[in-house]
């Protein structure tokens, strides 16, 4: 299931790069004290700067700090829905 979510997460990268944080060409996002760095092929976690695992389309490893709340995240994330608006005169 979270690789599910990852997998739709990374389809997703360009309209994500949009609307979250970008550093060295990653996307990240600051829930204090949670960490979390998208690249293209992973999506990871840290909590004070410290490494608590990843998840990528084929594997997920998740220390028991941050699954329940990684989860919620990538659950978020993959749902995220993208619509072009047009602008009537």
């Amino acid at each position: 299931m979270l690789t599910d979510y990852a997998s739709k997460i990374f389809e997703s990268f360009e309209e994500l790069s949009r609307i979250l944080k970008k550093e060295d060409g990653n996307l990240v996002i600051e829930d204090d004290p949670l960490r979390i760095v998208i690249t293209r092929d992973r999506v990871e976690f840290y909590v004070y700067d410290e490494f608590h695992g990843f998840v990528s389309e084929s594997q997920a490893e998740l220390s028991e700090t941050v699954s329940e709340e990684a989860k919620l995240w990538l659950q978020a994330l993959a749902n995220l829905h993208f619509k072009r608006f047009s602008l009537r005169r």
